[in-house]
């Protein structure tokens, strides 16, 4: 080989080499030197205003926080506490962490506001404020009950929703359709929540912005900066599916329907139906709003059977609804007229019917004792716990929460009326539910003796710094007889004022 040969091979060689190195130093070889990412938080909790009180789990959405474990930096002041969440609570795109009380030797100040970071190997995040809120110990047994100002007219199969206003000196509730003995209706009401729980003098009927379509049996919901990515000072009502017509067997519809409402007033406006309708008609379906998800469980189908589906949708920034997605894991029964809630990172929900129905309002049989809850964060529901059942196997009930406190009311279920308005539970640290406690006493108990009310509890503490429970309407459960009209329709609204 001559000279000239050997010598044009190695500078190959060498012009290779260099290029290799050059792919490599560059990322483009098998062992990359990239950085990672630093982690970057865009929300907690799906929320403008985030809040939570100590030792439930927080969502922090955001993005490059790598798929193992990293930390979460939560502090107040000169006291900083890290919590390293479970691999399980922990994607490139969100984490679950639990809120601590502090570093162990000092507490955080509550109420109060924490600064919320995440650190991995690409560093440390920015700060979201997460305002730290009170937990509010009260004794269920205790309740006592009195009337406020009645509905304008009976209705039963009416929804209600607690609305926050701008000030903290009152709230509002808005109400919306309703069957009146011959009809579903499309009214929409609207009064203040005071403090103690009493309503206001008057109920406004927003005459001017009805509901599109007259509804009865349906879902609502209602969304704000603390629990939704909208705007601050903006606060948006959506009544989800339902019944149409009175004679419809079932008649669920699909729609959806969207108004915003005055902060300030509680002034309702303008009906939009959104674009994002239900995948099928419901009538009677169970529907909560958790941390910026609307979920949605069970259901009349409109071939008059109880659905097991379970669907979720995002709240936008601007209110509407993103495209509804159906959850791979399925309530494990057919259902219809639950109550579900939102609580510690779980979706509960407690009894409704598994029966066929076509008539919606009749007083039924009974329904389940059945409650179960599943984990849910970013809008995915996963598998289902069996929890202690209730005592009575309750049908068209009402259910409020309160600081982890439960009470399951009215409805139909097997049993004198009367007895058992009330039953109570709480949740366990490990998300069960405790045994359910019955509240016999007439004196705690509301004497309403109704199905198919609306509650809501108000989103203010009484000046005795428990919560108030509100029930409107109903249908009057009347042994003597079975179905309307027999069984009257009530305009009563009862509160606790006490404890």
């Amino acid at each position: 080989m001559s000279m000239h040969s050997s010598l044009l091979r190695v500078v190959r060689f060498a012009l290779l080499s260099g290029f290799c190195m050059f792919l490599t130093a560059c990322g483009g070889g098998s062992h990359s030197s990239t950085p990672p990412p630093i982690p970057v938080i865009q929300n907690l909790n799906s929320s403008t205003l985030p809040s939570s009180p100590v030792g439930l789990p927080i969502e922090i959405n955001g993005t490059g926080f790598q798929s193992a474990p990293g930390e979460v930096i939560f502090t107040q002041g000169s006291i900083s506490t890290t919590v390293t969440p479970s691999a399980g609570g922990w994607s490139d795109t969100g984490i679950v962490a639990v809120v601590p009380a502090g570093n162990g030797s000092s507490q955080f100040t509550t109420p109060g506001t924490l600064s919320v970071s995440v650190k991995t190997t690409g560093g440390t995040s920015n700060s979201i404020n997460l305002t730290l809120v009170a937990t509010v110990s009260f004794n269920v047994n205790n309740v006592t009950w009195t009337t406020t100002t009645p509905l304008p007219t009976p209705l039963a199969g009416l929804r209600a929703i607690a609305v926050p206003s701008s000030s903290n000196s009152n709230a509002f509730v808005v109400i919306t359709g309703g069957f009146d003995g011959t009809k579903n209706n499309t009214t929409v009401l609207s009064n203040t929540i005071a403090p103690d729980g009493t309503l206001g003098a008057n109920w406004s009927t927003i005459a001017t912005t009805p509901l599109p379509s007259s509804r009865a049996y349906h879902g609502m919901v209602e969304a704000d900066p603390g629990n939704s990515l909208v705007p601050v000072n903006s606060r948006f009502v959506y009544v989800i599916g339902g019944q149409q017509n009175a004679t419809d067997a079932p008649g669920g519809t699909s729609t959806v329907f969207m108004a915003p409402v005055d902060p300030a007033t509680g002034v309702v406006g303008s009906w939009t139906q959104l674009a994002s309708s239900l995948p099928v008609p419901l009538a009677g379906p169970g529907v909560t709003l958790v941390n910026g998800y609307v979920y949605v469980v069970g259901g009349l189908q409109q071939s008059s059977e109880p659905s097991p589906v379970v669907y979720s949708a995002k709240v936008n920034t601007d209110g509407t609804l993103g495209t509804w997605t159906k959850s791979g894991n399925s309530y494990p029964a057919n259902v219809a007229f639950p109550t579900v809630f939102g609580f510690a990172g779980n979706l509960y929900v407690i009894n409704g019917d598994d029966q066929n129905e076509t008539s919606l309002n009749v007083a039924d049989t009974g329904g389940v004792t059945n409650v179960n809850f599943a984990p849910t964060h970013f809008g995915v529901v996963g598998a289902w716990v069996s929890t202690n059942q209730t005592i009575k196997d309750r049908s068209k009930q009402i259910t409020w929460l309160a600081f982890g406190q439960i009470i399951d009311a009215e409805g139909t279920y097997n049993g004198s009326p009367g007895c058992c308005e009330l039953e109570r539970t709480t949740v366990n640290s490990d998300s069960t539910l405790a045994s359910w406690n019955s509240i016999t006493s007439s004196v705690n108990e509301p004497g309403a003796n109704v199905y198919s009310a609306a509650a809501i509890v108000s989103p203010l503490l009484a000046p005795s710094n428990a919560p108030r429970f509100l029930l409107f309407g109903g249908q009057q459960y009347i042994t003597s007889g079975a179905g309307y009209p027999t069984n009257p329709l009530s305009s009563k609204v009862y509160v606790n004022n006490a404890p």
